[in-house]
């Protein structure tokens, strides 16, 4: 059957269209009409022209079919390296098994182009041998060529579908199948692979929980133990604050007796001076005698003598007199020179003042003096004038000679003075406020002082900043500390009249914070309005700030409820650690903290105006104020020079603060 569809078709025709159209022939007499060979010949040769383009096609599709198969898709070595050796086996065998099905296929192409070139030259030779033939029959020949070379054209074509169909179905099996093998051989992988991450995820887990049991545990042994350590430091400092109230009223009373002693022996001390200086005068003049009993009454007459008597005072009750004198003065000495060691003045930085200089110098041998021009001795009229001039402003200031400070201040705070004994193992506190001894040493203290201000002059914009902010920020703190205080109030009553604490002491969390808003809204707007007027415009210009008032609420409440909801033990029953709880909380915001929160929300707010009532395209700069700390982000800032404004800064902020704490301004930059 195959034998008989294979037709001969040449490779390449002897008798071209062109020849068959020029062929001429002799004439002879009684011959065939020349015009009707003519047209025979020019339809023999459209017919051999349209043979060769359906050739040509054949081939064509001949050739793209052979190079498809011989070329799939996919490759042996992707196949290889995606499916493995034992499906690479497979794939290979169903190339050798295409390539013997083309190179068949290509055999019989071969064979049936001979066949058919064969054909096409019996075919010239029968139409140049009998042209006479032709020329009656050529109309029925030309129908039957053109309807063999189309059947057997349409033959090759079909054969060469199949084939190529074939083996396109062959190949697309195999590689279905191999397709197949492989995706489920690595859905299997890929199952065992997701078990065993599974498993070790569990273990993980389990192995993090425990983890993070033991470090909640030891977290709460810490918190608790360290609850307990606050709890003896609270009442320790209290003790030590109330040694430290008692020594700061002992001190106080100390130096109102001073005072008042020191007084009154500068008072007897100069009458005593002009009764004798007239006692003087008056023994010169011995006829004046009224005038010297007027003296002698003026001095202090012993017990049981009359008036206008001679007072002629024994020596042994003089020496006692004089020993009960020097005895006083001693006391005083020591009582002057304990307030003096307990107190010392500001600004001395724990050096020896002008008198424990004259002391220790008077102690080595040395003249007090000697390093020093000497002051006056204390008995000269210079000295009492200038005692009477000071001791009634020492009076005057007698009340607040000392303040007792709240907070503990540090031990290197000035004006203060660390005193042991005060409490258990503690240290008190107490500020002695400056009396009239320490003017000298602040007026040797001042030049020094002012050389330091001149070489770092505050920049005035900062000077106006300041000036323009001062008093709204000072007033937004006073008044979150009054609603700190009134907050701690409500919480007291509420934790009184319920016995017990837990949340139910605790207003809702909208309420407290609209008791805070409510507290700062009044004072930064002030602020908004002093950066507007800061900026060159109104104060009617400054922005709203109520997002800036419900962000400061939300900065104070949300960290004082988690500190007063954190209860490190049940505290049912224990009235006063309830308090002291409460009271611990509250103390932590009623000190610098809400100072520093206020200032900070009161600087954003100013910044924030100043920035809104700059004009579009103005230049501004980052002017740092290191009144807060250094901060290297903001010297980042600084180094960017003028920008326009709205534009962001290297640390990604419009204006400031950039950090709590952050003190800097915008001002108008250059371009």
């Amino acid at each position: 059957m195959r034998d008989e569809r294979r037709m001969a078709i040449a490779s390449s025709s002897r008798l071209s269209a062109d020849e068959v159209t020029r062929r001429t022939f002799t004439t002879a007499r009684k011959g065939f009409t020349p015009s009707e060979v003519r047209a025979f010949l020019d339809l023999v040769a459209r017919e051999l022209e349209a043979a060769g383009a359906r050739e040509r096609e054949l081939r064509d599709a001949l050739s793209d079919a052979q190079h498809r198969a011989a070329n799939p898709v996919m490759d042996e070595a992707t196949l290889t390296t995606a499916l493995g050796q034992e499906t690479a086996k497979v794939l290979r065998s169903a190339h050798d098994a295409a390539g013997a099905i083309m190179s068949k296929a290509e055999t019989d192409a071969e064979r049936i182009r001979e066949e058919a070139s064969g054909h096409v030259e019996r075919l010239r030779a029968e139409a140049a041998g009998e042209t006479e033939r032709l020329r009656a029959e050529a109309a029925k020949d030309s129908e039957q060529l053109r309807s063999q070379a189309e059947s057997a054209a349409d033959e090759v074509r079909s054969q060469a579908e199949s084939a190529a169909h074939e083996l396109r179905t062959r190949t697309e099996q195999g590689a279905h199948e191999l397709r197949t093998r492989a995706e489920e051989e690595a859905t299997a992988r890929l199952e065992s692979a997701k078990a065993d991450a599974d498993t070790l995820l569990t273990q993980a887990r389990a192995e993090c929980r425990s983890m993070v049991q033991e470090a909640q545990d030891m977290r709460a042994r810490i918190l608790s133990d360290l609850t307990r350590r606050r709890r003896v430091l609270h009442s320790q400092i209290e003790q030590l604050r109330a040694g430290r109230d008692r020594l700061a009223e002992t001190i106080t009373g100390v130096r109102h007796t001073v005072d008042e002693v020191t007084d009154e022996l500068f008072r007897a001390e100069d009458e005593a001076r002009l009764a004798a200086e007239e006692a003087g005068r008056h023994a010169a003049a011995p006829d004046d005698i009224d005038e010297s009993l007027g003296i002698e009454a003026v001095l202090p007459s012993p017990p049981g003598a009359e008036a206008g008597a001679d007072v002629e005072l024994e020596p042994a009750e003089e020496e006692r007199r004089q020993q009960a004198v020097d005895e006083l003065f001693a006391r005083l000495r020591a009582q002057q020179e304990t307030v003096e060691a307990a107190t010392p003045e500001p600004g001395t930085g724990g050096q020896e003042t002008p008198r424990q200089q004259a002391g220790q110098q008077e102690a080595n041998g040395q003249e007090p003096g000697s390093r020093e021009a000497a002051p006056p001795e204390p008995g000269t009229p210079a000295t009492r004038e200038k005692a009477r001039e000071k001791k009634p402003r020492a009076k005057e200031h007698a009340a607040e000679g000392v303040t007792v400070l709240g907070p503990v201040p540090p031990p290197d705070a000035p004006g203060t003075s660390t005193l042991p004994g005060a409490g258990a193992g503690g240290a008190v506190a107490v500020a002695v406020a400056e009396g009239p001894e320490t003017e000298t040493e602040t007026e040797t203290a001042t030049p020094a002082t002012g050389a330091d201000e001149k070489d770092e002059a505050p920049d005035p914009l900062l000077a106006r900043r300041d000036e323009l902010l001062g008093p709204a920020a000072a007033a937004l703190a006073r008044r979150l500390k009054r609603a700190l205080a009134d907050d701690q109030n409500d919480v007291l009553d509420r934790l009184r009249a319920l016995g017990s604490f837990g949340p139910q002491v605790l207003v809702s969390e909208d309420e407290e914070r609209s008791r805070y808003r409510q507290a700062a809204d009044g004072q930064l707007l002030e602020a908004a309005r002093a950066g507007a007027v800061f900026g060159g415009g109104s104060p009617d210009d400054a922005p709203s700030v109520d997002d800036l008032s419900a962000e400061l609420a939300t900065s104070i409440v949300a960290p004082l409820r988690r500190h007063l909801l954190e209860a490190p033990a049940p505290l049912e029953d224990d009235e006063a650690a309830m308090v002291e709880h409460v009271g611990s909380a509250y103390r932590d915001w009623k000190g610098q903290r809400v100072e520093r929160v206020a200032h900070d929300h009161a600087h954003a707010a100013f910044s924030r105006a100043a920035l809104a009532v700059t004009p579009e395209g103005r230049q501004l700069r980052w002017l740092v104020d290191d009144d807060g700390g250094k901060c290297p982000d903001c010297d980042d800032n600084a180094l960017a020079g003028a920008l326009p404004r709205g534009e962001a800064f290297p640390t990604g902020h419009v204006h400031p603060p950039a950090h709590p704490g952050c003190r800097c301004l915008l001002v108008p930059g250059q371009a």
